[in-house]
């Protein structure tokens, strides 16, 4: 069997729950020292050098000092490539952004020979083009856990991999859309280009949800509202998406809160509720608080009336925050789904590893 370099960094400490995460998904994984040298951990944090020309400063660790653990896969490479990607992917998800310029999405098969390995180790992985793809996120274990999670699912496959395709497109950072930044982002452009990849942003998101099996189920038959007005629920149709959402292992009542900022310029969003968010001014800020069913058919209304089809006069109304609401109602979905919503590596680690060792 292969073995390929994941180019996927671990804290030393992080290695047991990675093991373990990767054996209940049935992956042939081990680890080696980094052989980039590009991060070192310490009992405080971990640096990282940026430039392999300054490996040389490097010198000797200090006795506090570590390098880190890079996962080996031992698999076909077409395994290993979608082990890998699947990873980074769902990286993406649990960062909320696409902040990773050279995330690897593939691996780099290693010889069996000792002496041929550490030449690539010094004179390739210690070289522009790979030393950048070798990558170390403190939370990374969370996305092993999600892949782990979806390696069986072909569905919730493919629904990570839109969402983060769907970041890559367009996305704003979740810090910048903090009630303290107010209206940060202008809320449309006048670029038609613009406009093309605000709706491909928010249609990959939506699709994720499909994957999901999590779209709102309705029909001229069988109605979303009892009142197109008041936005009135149908009971037989809210009592289905709540009974997939169940199923899902995903709160129902869960609140949701869907960012307006700025004056009212955006296109409106069905359905329309007044409940504000806590923290809305009603001017300036004025995010809605939906129930989670509510925020679903909302991106359902974005797709399915303004980006999916030939667009009308509100398409170029669309933009960031549009997007980033979507792209937020599926990471909750995803992230509930594989059981990771609202949960940190050292979470995992108290869960899966601590009480067996």
């Amino acid at each position: 069997m292969a073995s390929f370099c994941s180019f996927l960094v671990f804290e030393p400490r992080q290695i047991d729950l990675v093991k373990f995460l990767c054996s209940q998904a049935g992956w042939n994984s081990r680890f080696i020292t980094d052989p980039s040298r590009r991060f070192k951990f310490n009992t405080t944090g971990y640096s990282q050098i940026t430039n392999p020309n300054a490996l040389s400063d490097l010198g000797i660790l200090r006795e506090d000092e570590t390098l880190g653990q890079l996962l080996i896969l031992e698999a076909a490479e077409s395994e290993a490539d979608n082990i890998i990607s699947l990873i980074s992917s769902a990286n993406v998800i649990v960062e909320g952004f696409p902040d990773t310029e050279n995330r690897s999405l593939s691996g780099f098969e290693l010889p069996s020979d000792t002496s041929e390995q550490a030449d690539i180790f010094k004179h390739v992985f210690q070289t522009r083009g790979f030393f950048e793809r070798f990558t170390y996120q403190p939370e990374m274990p969370v996305a092993v856990a999600m892949a782990a999670k979806a390696w069986s699912d072909n569905q919730l496959i493919y629904a990570i991999h839109k969402l983060s395709h769907s970041y890559d497109t367009e996305s704003i950072t979740p810090w910048s859309t903090h009630p303290r930044h107010g209206q940060i982002f202008s809320k449309h452009s006048e670029q038609f280009s613009d406009h093309v990849r605000t709706s491909i942003a928010i249609n990959l998101a939506y699709s994720a949800i499909e994957e999901l099996g999590l779209e709102i189920r309705s029909s001229q038959q069988n109605p979303r509202w009892l009142d197109n007005d008041t936005f009135e629920w149908n009971p037989k149709v809210l009592a289905d998406i709540e009974a997939r959402l169940e199923k899902a292992e995903i709160d129902p009542q869960r609140k949701v809160d869907w960012i307006v900022r700025g004056g009212e310029t955006e296109p409106a969003i069905h359905p329309k509720r007044n409940t504000l968010a806590r923290h809305s001014d009603g001017r300036l800020i004025r995010d809605i608080e939906f129930s989670l069913p509510d925020a679903i058919s909302a991106c359902s209304y974005l797709r399915n009336f303004m980006t999916a089809h030939a667009f009308g006069d509100k398409a170029p109304l669309l933009g960031p925050y549009e997007v980033y609401n979507v792209q937020s109602v599926v990471r909750l979905l995803i992230l509930s789904k594989c059981g990771v919503w609202n949960i940190w590596s050292d979470d995992l680690s108290k869960q899966l590893v601590e009480p067996s060792s």
